[in-house]
């Protein structure tokens, strides 16, 4: 059985940064615990990193999120707390892929790669639910329509009635919420 957990952005500009909230700071322990998890059984991770450049405030996406944020080789790129270790990881366990975008093109190819194959099981976590969370989920959705897709409703965050709205449109679409 291949399967693949997914962390969407957790990154230092997400939990303590630029678009840093309280509900993101809470979520470090249980993500990674689920990552050594995860690994400890067989599993495979990708952990998506939200990655924009000093131009990000004249990209369409900036002109509508005109917070600049994830600027690569700043501190707020990296991925948050504990989970930071996994960036110099040589696990071959374990990808990260830098998007440029709310969802990643490339992650059911890089999941294709690492997994040698399609998923069986895709699990969700991370920020932010009603946007990169959802935008992913979707994607991987599309691209592996015979996996079970399962978000974990804990280990994810957005502010204020987003979260739950979002969980309630992926329910809608066939995802388990856990």
């Amino acid at each position: 059985m291949k399967n693949l957990l997914v962390v969407v952005d957790y990154q230092t500009d997400f939990v303590t940064g630029a678009l840093g909230f309280a509900q993101a700071q809470a979520l470090e322990k249980g993500i990674a615990e689920k990552v050594r998890q995860h690994l400890a059984q067989g599993g495979f991770v990708i952990f998506t990193k939200d990655t924009h450049t000093q131009d990000y405030l004249n990209t369409p996406e900036g002109k509508f999120l005109p917070v600049a944020h994830c600027i690569k080789d700043t501190e707020g790129h990296k991925l948050y707390g504990s989970l930071s270790a996994y960036e110099e990881t040589a696990d071959f366990s374990v990808r990260i892929i830098e998007k440029n975008n709310f969802g990643s093109a490339a992650l059911a190819e890089e999941a294709c790669a690492l997994l040698n194959g399609t998923p069986d099981s895709i699990e969700l976590c991370g920020v932010v639910t009603n946007i990169c969370v959802i935008s992913n989920a979707i994607l991987l959705q599309t691209a592996f329509p015979n996996a079970t897709l399962t978000v974990h409703a804990n280990l994810c965050a957005a502010v204020g009635s987003a979260h739950q709205e979002a969980l309630s449109i992926m329910a809608g679409l066939g995802m388990h919420i856990v």
